[in-house]
Parts: C-alpha cells; sequence; structure tokens
C-alpha cells in the first residue's frame, strides 16, 4: 500500500513538472535571417566586419546590385584612394555608395581639386565631408568660404573639417544670413574668417543661436568690432547661458568680485572655457604655493589659462631653484616668467646658468614630462 501511494505521489510528481517545461519547438530557436545583399557586399567587397556591415547597411538597405556601388569605390580608387580611405568614408556616410559617379562625384572632386587642395587635403576632407562627392550645394559652398578665406586652401581645409555639415548649407539660403548678420555687428570678413577656423561649429549653427551669443557677448561688456569681440565669441561658443552662469559663479566662489571678474573676461574670455576642477586646480597654486595675490590674477587673468602640469608648476620649480641660488631676474615678475614662450624660457631664463647650474636644463625638462614629483 505504502508502495503504491509512492507510485502515484511519483507520477503526479512528473506530470506536474511537465507543465513547467516549454513546448518542444520553443527549445529550438529559428535559424538566423541570412544577411541582405548590402550587407555581404560591405563584408565581401569592403572588408567591413559583420556587426559593422549590418549597422551601414541599414541607411542604404534599398540597394540590391553591385552596380552603383561598384562604380563609387572604382571611382576612388582610380582617384588614389585606399580600400582604407573608402571604407572610413562608408562607415561615415553609407549613402556614399549611392552617388552618380559621372553627375556629382567626377565633378565634385575635379571642382575641390581645383580650389587648391592635395590629395591628403582631398583625403581629410572627404573623411570629415563625406557629402562633399555628392551633394550639388558642396562645390558653391566650398568655393563662397575659400574667397572669404583668401583662397587660402590650409585655412579653408581647416574650416571645413571643424565645421562638419558645412558643406550641407545652401549658400543662398543657409549662409548669406548668417554673414550679412555678423557683419551687421562689425565683424570683417577676416573676422568671420577666424570664426570659420578657430570656432568649431559657429557656423553651423542657426542665425537665432549666433544672434544669442552676439547679445551674450555685449552683456559681458564686449564692443563689436574690437579684437577682443571675436575671442569672446569664441569662448562662449561652446557654452549654453546655464553653463556660462554656472562658469562665472565658480570665479565668484574663489573670491573674485563682480568688477575683477568683469575686467579679467575683458582682458582674456578663454577663462569661460575651462573645467571647474582646472579653474579651482590653477587657483589653488597660483595663490597657495606661488602665491599670487587674487588682485594680481585678475588683472592677469592669462595665467588661469596656462597648463599646470607642463608650464606653471615646471618653471615654478626652476624659479626656486635660481631664487636659492641668487641668481634670479629680479626685472621679471612671475607672470613675466610664465607668459613668455618655450624656447624664450630656457634661451633667456635656464641657458645662462648653465656653467653654474649644468643640470638645470634637464631637470625642467623632466619637471614637463612629469617625471619629478613637485
Amino acid at each position: 500500500m505504502f508502495l503504491l501511494l509512492l507510485r502515484k505521489k511519483h507520477h503526479h510528481f512528473r506530470t506536474s513538472c511537465l507543465h513547467f517545461l516549454p513546448p518542444k519547438h520553443h527549445l529550438t530557436s529559428s535559424p538566423p535571417e541570412p544577411p541582405t545583399f548590402i550587407t555581404q557586399y560591405l563584408i565581401d567587397s569592403c572588408g567591413f566586419s559583420p556587426a559593422a556591415a549590418a549597422k551601414a547597411s541599414k541607411r542604404i538597405s534599398h540597394l540590391t546590385s553591385p552596380d552603383r556601388p561598384d562604380s563609387v569605390r572604382h571611382f576612388l580608387k582610380h582617384n588614389d584612394f585606399t580600400d582604407s580611405d573608402i571604407r572610413a568614408f562608408i562607415s561615415r556616410y553609407p549613402r556614399i555608395l549611392c552617388t552618380s559617379v559621372e553627375r556629382s562625384m567626377a565633378p565634385n572632386l575635379r571642382a575641390l581639386s581645383a580650389l587648391g587642395f592635395s590629395q591628403p587635403d582631398l583625403r581629410r576632407l572627404v573623411a570629415t565631408n563625406p557629402q562633399a562627392l555628392q551633394l550639388a550645394s558642396a562645390v558653391p559652398c566650398a568655393q563662397f568660404f575659400g574667397s572669404l578665406l583668401r583662397g587660402c586652401t590650409k585655412k579653408l581645409l581647416l574650416a571645413l573639417t571643424r565645421n562638419r555639415g558645412l558643406l550641407t548649407l545652401d549658400v543662398d539660403t543657409g549662409i548669406a544670413a548668417k554673414i550679412s548678420l555678423l557683419k551687421a555687428h562689425g565683424l570683417t570678413a577676416d573676422d568671420i574668417g577666424v570664426l570659420l577656423v578657430r570656432g568649431q561649429g559657429f557656423i553651423v549653427r542657426s542665425v537665432s543661436s549666433i544672434e544669442t551669443l552676439l547679445k551674450r557677448a555685449q552683456e559681458l561688456g564686449f564692443v563689436p568690432g574690437t579684437p577682443m569681440y571675436i575671442h569672446c565669441l569664441l569662448s562662449l561658443s561652446g557654452l549654453t547661458g546655464e553653463k556660462l552662469k554656472a562658469k562665472m559663479e565658480i570665479y565668484r566662489s574663489l573670491g573674485w568680485s563682480e568688477e575683477e571678474l568683469s575686467l579679467a573676461l575683458r582682458k582674456h574670455p578663454f577663462v569661460l572655457r575651462l573645467s571647474e576642477e582646472n579653474i579651482r586646480g590653477k587657483m589653488e597654486f597660483l595663490v597657495g604655493t606661488a602665491g599670487c595675490t587674487l588682485a594680481y590674477i585678475t588683472l592677469r587673468p592669462q595665467l588661469v589659462s596656462y597648463s599646470l602640469e607642463k608650464r606653471l608648476i615646471p618653471r615654478h620649480h626652476v624659479l626656486g631653484i635660481l631664487k636659492s641660488n641668487e641668481l634670479i631676474d629680479r626685472e621679471r615678475d612671475f607672470y613675466g616668467f610664465m607668459c613668455i614662450t618655450e624656447r624664450d624660457f630656457v634661451d633667456d631664463v635656464i641657458l645662462p646658468h648653465r656653467d653654474r647650474l649644468p643640470t638645470l636644463l634637464e631637470t625642467y625638462t623632466d619637471a614637463c614630462a612629469g617625471k619629478i614629483k613637485l
């Protein structure tokens, strides 16, 4: 009787467990879908990994024939672009494989070459702006800014690579209004050229965004048309209104008065681009270690923008050695030693004492390289 009950319980347990097992067809995974034509093409013909090919193919999944992609690749190779270049172009802008060689790529490449770009220049340009070989707006846009930059291909290349998307803008509808706005605020063609070359992403902003930056610069006390006005716009370019307020609050928390902060910004607006950690670290060194007063620093705000590890600390270390040997140049103040170029610091401050201090240059070099714990 006991064995019979035990068998029934065992049978019931097995039957109950079967309810928790998934159906048999759920245990076998369905076979993966075969790659699309273009995915396989990117793997076989362009050297993409399966993962990279799957990602790139999402934007060009409509391609079902090798004709257009082959013509694009052959054209680029014929014009001295390497397989690595072509793979990079496709990764950044897969739709380049959809471009007509006859209608777009060939005429665009000829026109860009006519602007004075060398093959390495073109490689760099297309790597950052693959649309340069596809869009009808690319050539007029490049020609417009080339003229604005007085035909300097080096500056034009910098402008185009630092302002991605610039070649996608139409000169009449996407650029002219911005240029007119900047000129209305006293900026010359050369000033606008500086913003193009040094202001990453500045000119691709919307008109309203540029207007906001111009207004903020004036609110900070910068006069339109003055040299520092350009530097202010460059410094403000990467800051939202909230970030600007937060950055100024950092300086206030370190004891800078409104007058000192305003004066420092007008002298050197680049201090707005520094991170909080950067600002606090340099102020701690300048005040606590170098012995600078707050008033001294705010009159010379460039001190806050110098590299702590590469300039301020190593040069201060050299000054300490010179002072201990009574060799310090009394005609220079602290800022005078910090602001000169690297070559001048070595030639004018270190080398004159190589007879008495033969290891001073090596000490300074090691300090700049972080090999000395200071």
